[in-house]
């Protein structure tokens, strides 16, 4: 075949051409560093990389939230800490302040100091994060969440609400507690308190004849007048408190006030001592059950008290039968459960806590009668209330024996709220390097796919570059074979 001059000289500049773009190319890359410079080159590859880098950011924006709320959860965390230091103080105070050997005078000084643990503890659950944002206020971040209406009165403004943070595809945190949780839903300490009447039995008592939740209180003798023997029931009641829980003072000068810091206060006492019979505690919860409609055999741990199983309860003939069976059930328990079982009538049985909860669950409610999961608490108290009573008990020169047991709750009540806060922290830097694993892995993926190999791009620019120069050197010498270059 003829090859004309002309064809020879096309097929010449179109090697040299895409000699040069392939040289061009490879220029380029090695300048970006990337070996895929547009999506027509791999489009296979383009769409893996468009999936990793949307991984990338998904990640980072994870690890945004994570530093928010970390900001969050630590400004909560330093408040939390210093209202635990406060009501830590509070407490040394109210224990100061309970002693007889102080005079009223010096029992409102220590109440001034109270008033400023009061005023301190507003500012706090005020308090606001670095944003200008109030952080006790749920939702509301912008509305002061505590205001004092009048003495002893304290308003919530805020919500309950609690925001979710994302921080990985399948994970939310909270990063804050709502002022209402931490400072006005806390359960106030158990606490029981009753007053006597004017004893009009005033002689000789042996060991035993008066008990106080099981604790004798010894032998008494015999006094002349109401006054003597409320004295006497005082010393006698107090030197045995260690063992009952319960405190003795004068109402007046002839009747006594039994209190109970445990919760409860049983007596058992001869009639005319002044002493009521068995008082049971408060704060108590009681639940009544409807008679039964079903009577087979109920299994070991079908029927729970407060956690407790009740065991193995045989068939029974009738409603009655049943009723007898759970009450000697649960009373066999009660040690255990602080639930006791009384039967208002012969088909029913109610159930008593003297520590504030009864919580029932059973495989089936016809076979007892009983309400399955019924809790029922002590009753709550913001921590301001309580603050402010203690001052106020204090001013007055009263005991303040129910206000160390609240602050106590109050205490416990924080310190849980604080375990839980430094829970999620911990969370959110475990969560940050479970992120940071997977981020360093879809980068590692991503220079797989993308990122240019120097080396063989350097051997391939240079083996580019000398297929370029035989081009052109070929060209410039078939140029020269012509006979007219030697004529």
């Amino acid at each position: 075949m003829r090859i004309s001059n002309n064809l020879y000289f096309q097929r010449s500049v179109t090697a040299m051409t895409e000699r040069q773009t392939e040289l061009n190319k490879t220029d380029i890359q090695l300048a970006s560093g990337k070996k895929m410079l547009t999506a027509a080159d791999d489009p296979a590859a383009a769409a893996r990389i468009l999936g990793l880098n949307k991984a990338i950011d998904t990640v980072d924006q994870y690890q945004n939230n994570i530093e928010r709320a970390t900001m969050r959860l630590e400004n909560e965390e330093n408040v939390v800490s210093r209202v635990t230091s406060l009501l830590q103080r509070a407490n040394v105070l109210a224990i100061q302040g309970n002693s007889d050997v102080l005079a009223l005078a010096d029992k409102k000084i220590i109440g001034i100091e109270v008033n400023q643990l009061l005023d301190e503890l507003m500012g706090l659950a005020n308090a606001k994060d670095s944003n200008g944002e109030y952080i006790f206020s749920g939702f509301q971040t912008k509305t002061k969440p505590f205001n004092q209406l009048s003495a002893g009165s304290f308003a919530y403004a805020g919500d309950m609400g609690q925001r979710n943070i994302q921080i990985s595809a399948g994970r939310k945190i909270t990063d804050g507690d709502s002022g209402f949780d931490l400072f006005v839903d806390v359960d106030v300490g158990l606490y029981a308190s009753v007053t006597g009447n004017i004893a009009t039995n005033l002689g000789v008592l042996s060991g035993g004849d008066i008990t106080i939740n099981g604790v004798s209180i010894g032998a008494l003798a015999a006094v002349p007048d109401a006054n003597a023997r409320a004295s006497q029931l005082v010393t006698a009641i107090n030197l045995v408190s260690d063992d009952s829980n319960v405190k003795a003072t004068l109402a007046t000068s002839g009747a006594v006030t039994l209190t109970s810091t445990a919760g409860d206060i049983i007596v058992n006492t001869v009639v005319g001592t002044g002493l009521t019979t068995n008082i049971i505690t408060a704060p108590e919860s009681s639940v009544t059950s409807a008679p039964a409609t079903a009577f087979g055999a109920i299994a070991n741990g079908d029927l729970t008290i407060n956690s407790v199983s009740l065991g193995v309860l045989p068939a029974v003939a009738d409603a009655d039968a049943r009723a007898t069976q759970i009450f000697n059930a649960v009373n066999a328990v009660s040690g255990v459960t602080n639930v006791k079982a009384s039967m208002p009538t012969s088909d029913t049985v109610t159930l008593t806590s003297s520590k504030g909860w009864v919580d029932i669950t059973a495989a089936s409610t016809a076979n007892t009668g009983l309400t399955a999961g019924i809790t029922s608490t002590t009753g709550t108290q913001s921590i301001f209330e309580t603050l402010y009573k203690l001052e106020d008990a204090l001013n007055q020169g009263l005991s303040v024996d129910d206000s160390i047991n609240d602050i106590q709750s109050a205490i416990e009540h924080v310190t849980i709220r604080q375990t839980r806060i430094g829970a999620k922290l911990n969370a959110l830097d475990e969560q940050t390097d479970v992120n940071s694993a997977a981020k360093l892995s879809y980068q590692t993926q991503l220079s797989t796919e993308e990122d240019l190999d120097y080396l063989e791009a350097i051997g391939r620019f240079n083996q580019q570059m000398m297929a370029l120069q035989a081009a052109q050197q070929a060209y410039a010498k078939m140029q020269n074979l012509s006979l007219f270059n030697y004529i």
